[in-house]
């Protein structure tokens, strides 16, 4: 994130609670942080007083983000907005960009969206920052070229001038991104050669409007090919002109392959469990809904197999949390290759797993696939040096016979895991087999 000293931030959010959590996150970040109960009141405050940027919640009484969005719009403001919307608006999203907003957070239950906030907000700063560094960038071209290139090479991103698409310049900072050890190596050579494949046909819409006419293209995500191969992803952002008779295009490039090394962190960490690595419950539910949906327009029988690691609890107290994860951990993989590929093992938290046996042809494929788990389970782990034994106990549950959403087998299927566990001796049980068996 770029260096940022007393930025000051308004946020407009009527939910107390979170006005007061977001706002102590920033404050302890370094920003000076302000708040409006709604829309009408940050109005009047971004009259009164000074802010670099504003944090707008969508749904707000009296005023609402988006209303707040147009009306600023309206008077002329030039202060950076960032709407805040809760999961499932991203259309929401679209529409606030398209007003003007600069850029958009999802809140999630979770509060990730706090952790991902100052580094947006520093990214929204910066980009303010290059436009205006670019514009007077233009102006000073026709006064001084020589100025221009020093500004240019000061510059800590990507700047490319090509024409006919080629390049005939690259700053020092492009060269570095673009894996150069000079900026020379690069002169002369097609721009394609640094487009990859999966970007072509956005970048040659791009440089078509730009030489068509006079303008600018907003900031855009493409994937650049570095001199070395290495595929970086970068925001781009270009202008078209007139140099010395000829349409030339200025493009100005950063690469953010770390900022979406981090996102995608935080959105396997959304759907993944971080000790075994096994889809969490949110993929589980997701997984099961499609699933079903897919059963129930084909016809197909389905299974799911409720798992809890019997004595797994002694283990873990008697030789301590870290031997007690690294059992999950061999047993998830056992469990994952005891099944399908197209089967799905997800650990719903503790010692308790389930698995998705979908479009199975009869009853017996799931109690295959069970038998499979116990059998692997049942063999002794080597905890570094420890010794240990466990044992499975399985409830299965069957779509349609059983229930027809994931809430009825999911409580059927842990029922008949129960049974099992009564028995104390792991093994697994049809939930349509409860009647015959005694408790």
């Amino acid at each position: 994130m770029a260096d940022i000293m007393l930025t000051n931030i308004l946020y407009m959010e009527d939910d107390p609670g979170l006005s007061m959590l977001l706002q102590k996150g920033l404050m302890r970040k370094g920003f000076v942080v302000d708040t409006a109960v709604n829309g009408e009141d940050g109005l009047q405050k971004v009259s009164a007083g000074r802010f670099d940027v504003l944090l707008v919640d969508y749904n707000m009484p009296f005023l609402g983000g988006l209303d707040v969005i147009r009306i600023l719009a309206n008077q002329g403001s030039s202060i950076p907005i960032i709407m805040v919307t809760g999961e499932g608006n991203e259309s929401i999203a679209v529409e606030a960009l398209k007003l003007g907003a600069a850029d958009y957070v999802v809140k999630d239950p979770e509060m990730r969206y706090l952790q991902l906030l100052p580094a947006i907000i520093g990214q929204v700063l910066y980009k303010q920052q290059l436009v205006r560094e670019f514009s007077q960038m233009q102006e000073n071209l026709r006064e001084s070229e020589e100025r221009y290139r020093r500004l240019v090479e000061l510059s800590p991103d990507g700047i490319a001038i090509h024409c006919e698409g080629q390049f005939s310049f690259v700053n020092a900072a492009g060269a570095r991104i673009l894996g150069a050890a000079r900026a020379e190596q690069l002169t002369n050579r097609p721009i394609n050669d640094i487009v990859h494949p999966d970007s072509r046909a956005m970048v040659r819409s791009r440089m078509h409007q730009l030489e068509a006419q006079h303008g600018s293209a907003p900031w855009v995500e493409e994937k650049f090919v570095r001199i070395d191969g290495a595929v970086i992803d970068v925001e781009v952002a270009s202008i078209s002109y007139a140099l010395e008779g000829k349409r030339t295009i200025q493009t100005i490039f950063r690469d953010i392959t770390e900022r979406k090394q981090v996102a995608q962190r935080l959105e396997y960490l959304a759907l993944y469990d971080s000790l075994t690595g096994l889809p969490n419950r949110t993929l589980f539910f997701d997984r099961m809904d499609q699933l079903l949906a897919l059963a129930k327009r084909n016809h197909f029988v389905l299974a799911l197999l409720y798992m809890d690691l019997d004595h797994f609890k002694n283990i873990n107290d008697t030789l301590g949390h870290e031997m007690g994860d690294l059992l999950l951990q061999e047993a998830s993989k056992r469990m994952a290759s005891s099944t399908r590929k197209s089967d799905t093992v997800a650990r719903m938290g503790g010692d308790e797993f389930i698995g998705i046996c979908g479009r199975i042809m009869t009853v017996e494929d799931a109690v295959v696939v069970a038998r499979k788990i116990v059998a692997v389970l049942a063999e002794p782990f080597d905890l570094k040096g420890h010794r240990c034994s466990i044992s499975a106990s399985i409830g299965i549950s069957l779509y349609p016979a059983d229930g027809e959403d994931a809430e009825v087998l999911l409580h059927k299927a842990d029922q008949a895991m129960y049974r099992v566990k009564q028995g104390g001796k792991g093994g697994y049980l049809l939930y349509g087999d409860m009647n015959n068996t005694s408790s």
